[in-house]
């Protein structure tokens, strides 16, 4: 059914303040907020090495994924987010005077953006950049194979077709789907269904 504009509001504050509790658990750094969007970033301000980036980012939106099974609307709907993550550099500092804005710009914020919009509802996409980054992390010890228990997928197409997803503006990227090794088997549908944060 269709949200009056408050409870649109209510239930947009309590999403964000629970990814809000979780930047903080997982080191990642806020952007901002557009709409139903939630972006993140590792990496900046503080420089950190990208396979620990890839990590913590990684991590954060399998957490929100796991914190919405909890949320519902006003109305008793439940609340579904889909999540991408792309690595890559970025140009970023403060702009304006005005409520100054620390604010990311270049290829690499399109190309998450791209990753969030063409995933699908309760999963996690990521680019091949992406990808191979968390390998490194996982390959580096043991001990953060144990720490990750991330297991990753090729996206297919429908039907078990081409490997990757059509992605405006790039044509055809390879893509990944990430979830955790104690993740039940995640369902294989390829149609999206709502906006949902960005990681």
């Amino acid at each position: 059914g269709t949200m009056h504009p408050i409870d649109v509001m209510r239930m947009l504050n309590d999403l964000y303040q629970a990814f809000d509790r979780l930047v903080e658990q997982h080191g990642v750094y806020k952007v901002e907020t557009i709409g139903d969007a939630y972006m993140v970033v590792s990496g900046a301000p503080d420089p950190t090495p990208g396979p620990e980036t890839a990590f913590r980012v990684a991590t954060f939106a399998l957490a929100c994924l796991d914190a919405v099974t909890t949320l519902e609307t006003a109305s008793g709907h439940r609340i579904q987010i889909r999540c991408g993550i792309h690595s890559g550099p970025v140009v970023a500092g403060v702009v304006g005077t005005a409520m100054p804005r620390y604010c990311f710009f270049g290829d690499t914020v399109n190309t998450a953006s791209r990753m969030e919009s063409t995933s699908t509802v309760g999963r996690l996409q990521v680019s091949a950049s992406t990808c191979s980054l968390l390998q490194s992390w996982i390959d580096a010890s043991p001990s953060r194979a144990a720490q990750s228990r991330f297991r990753i997928e090729p996206r297919l197409g429908q039907h078990g077709g081409a490997h990757g997803v059509e992605v405006k503006g790039k044509g055809r990227m390879l893509t990944y789907w990430i979830t955790r090794q104690t993740d039940q088997p995640e369902p294989q549908s390829e149609e999206t269904h709502a906006s949902a944060p960005k990681a």
